[in-house]
């Protein structure tokens, strides 16, 4: 092969690759700008969630899960709202989904109380029974209690 044959290939591989630089570093750019307005959306959810506006709160969850199915925060924060409402079949879908994802969540004290509290609601007394059981934050420890004596009457009955 000629110098010139060499030169030109090893000049077009190299222009492909400078090509391809350049193309990943502007796609990774946008992709970046995607995630934080959608991090921006999602903190301004909590604080609606925080504020007790949870039909505004439940609706941008929605559209953020669309985008970021694999997102275990937007489960939870969704079952919360959801919770709020006294939405409990939608609560406890969506945090069975947050577990799913991130099973370490059953380690969160909130997250057992509220998951357990959702499936009590939704008549599956012993599931409920056995994730208020687990340890729970101290300001649903009382709630806790009088849950947990409502699933032994209505598992005796």
């Amino acid at each position: 092969m000629k110098s010139s044959t060499v030169k030109y290939i090893f000049l077009g591989i190299l222009l492909f690759v400078l090509i391809g630089i350049i193309y990943t570093n502007s796609a990774g750019e946008k992709q970046a700008e995607v995630y934080k307005e959608d991090f921006g959306q999602y903190q301004q959810v909590v604080q609606l969630i925080q504020t007790n506006q949870l039909p505004q709160g439940i609706k941008a969850l929605e559209q953020l899960v669309v985008k970021h199915p694999d997102e275990y925060k937007l489960y939870y924060q969704l079952g919360l709202a959801y919770s709020g409402q006294k939405d409990f079949d939608k609560a406890a879908l969506c945090l069975q989904k947050a577990i799913d994802i991130r099973p370490a969540l059953l380690e969160d004290q909130t997250f057992t109380f509220k998951m357990g509290e959702s499936l009590y609601h939704i008549k599956q007394l012993d599931l409920a029974k056995a994730y208020l059981e687990k340890p729970v934050a101290e300001q649903f420890q009382a709630q806790k209690d009088e849950l947990l004596q409502l699933i032994e009457k209505e598992l005796q009955s």
